[in-house]
């Protein structure tokens, strides 16, 4: 899995997570500018889904200014290759990045249970049910994130062996838990993506909406075949560490981090609904505008000949008179009069509409569909 080839895992991470930083970047401006400029119109604004969303992509940034700082110390390079102050500091920054890194693809799970409120609006046990999946799982990741610098005693030989009486745990311990909360991680991934397609194709909104939707939900499922990618490379990248702990890292830090990355797109996507349907209607517009000026232009083309015909023409007979003595006529010597019409000129033809209205008060059963007519705006 972990091609043993490559010697640029540092130049290499660098590249791929500042891309997808950049990316992911457009996409939450573009998110929190439709809630902000569209969303104000429904009274919707910004909500805990998107705070949750912009912490996760600062989170990112973070890590990302920790991979550079690390791969300059000679991170994603071979451990023989390094001096004794580059593998402390490459090393050290490592356990910082893992215990950092960790919370940037486990964090955005909370974005996905608090887009899906506003979406579904989901009663109080669904909520439990998803917030403890939710919870228990940063259980997890904080146990991780705690044990990276306490699997060493003192915590400095985890980075620097040359401390004297030092010592660490079973590498097994850390690869144990590392197993158990990715697959759990991908548990949650795949169940997020899947869960809400019944519910949202259930919404009374038009089908084209309830598919965008879904599918923007269903894309989420691409950060569980990262987590199974992640999953596979675990075992080799323990195997490396034992001897060569400073190579296989970055390779492990862009499987976690595009996880991380996958889930802030896809939630961000169902708000960028308002963005689309207004740029289709500028093309739209653009379209029908150009048209309509081509067939102006070719109407008034065609008028423009039909006149020097008839110029053209009226030439010909006068010449054709003059020749003939004057005394011939032409039907262009006719005055045209337009006749008045028979039924008069203060007649005309009216039309009398009934119009009643009547209001009752909104019934309980119809809050559904007035939530979902809401969801359709919104998104």
């Amino acid at each position: 899995m972990i091609e043993l080839g490559r010697d640029d895992y540092n130049v290499f991470a660098n590249r791929v997570l500042w891309s997808l930083l950049g990316v992911t970047t457009i996409i939450v401006g573009l998110r929190i500018f439709c809630r902000l400029y569209y969303g104000r119109n429904q009274r919707a604004g910004l909500g805990l889904d998107d705070y949750i969303t912009v912490f996760c992509l600062i989170l990112s940034l973070v890590v990302c200014i920790l991979v550079t700082i690390a791969t300059g110390y000679g991170l994603g390079k071979h451990y023989y290759e390094l001096d004794e102050d580059q593998q402390v500091n490459a090393l050290k920054y490592n356990a910082i990045i893992n215990a950092v890194l960790i919370w940037q693809f486990s964090l955005p799970k909370f974005a996905i249970i608090a887009i899906l409120k506003r979406i579904l609006d989901y009663g109080i046990r669904t909520g439990v049910f998803f917030w403890t999946l939710g919870l228990t799982s940063q259980a997890c990741f904080l146990a991780v994130s705690v044990w990276w610098f306490k699997q060493c005693d003192p915590v400095e030989y985890g980075w620097d062996k040359n401390i004297e009486g030092g010592t660490c745990a079973d590498i097994r311990v850390m690869s144990n838990l590392a197993y158990f909360t990715s697959a759990y991680s991908a548990f949650l991934d795949i169940f997020f993506a899947l869960y809400p397609i019944p519910f949202i194709m259930r919404l009374n909104m038009p089908l084209r909406a309830r598919l965008a939707v879904a599918s923007a939900l269903s894309l989420s499922s691409l950060a569980f075949v990262a987590s199974v990618i992640k999953l596979s490379a675990l075992g080799q990248a323990f195997e490396i560490s034992a001897t060569d702990p400073t190579f296989p890292v970055p390779y492990l830090d862009i499987l976690g981090m595009s996880e991380g990355y996958i889930l802030i797109i896809c939630s961000s996507l169902p708000t960028l609904g308002p963005l689309f349907r207004a740029t289709k209607r500028k093309l739209t517009s653009r379209d029908m505008n150009t048209n309509t000026g081509a067939n102006a232009g070719s109407s008034l083309h065609s008028l423009h000949k039909s006149y020097a015909r008839s110029k053209e023409q009226k030439h010909t007979d006068g010449v054709g008179r003059s020749s003939d003595g004057g005394n011939s006529s032409s039907v262009d010597d006719i005055a045209l009069i337009t006749a008045p019409s028979p039924l008069g000129r203060d007649m005309r033809i009216q039309k009398t509409v009934d119009i009643s209205m009547t209001s009752e008060a909104a019934k309980p059963s119809s809050q559904f569909q007035t939530h979902s007519a809401q969801i359709a705006q919104i998104f």
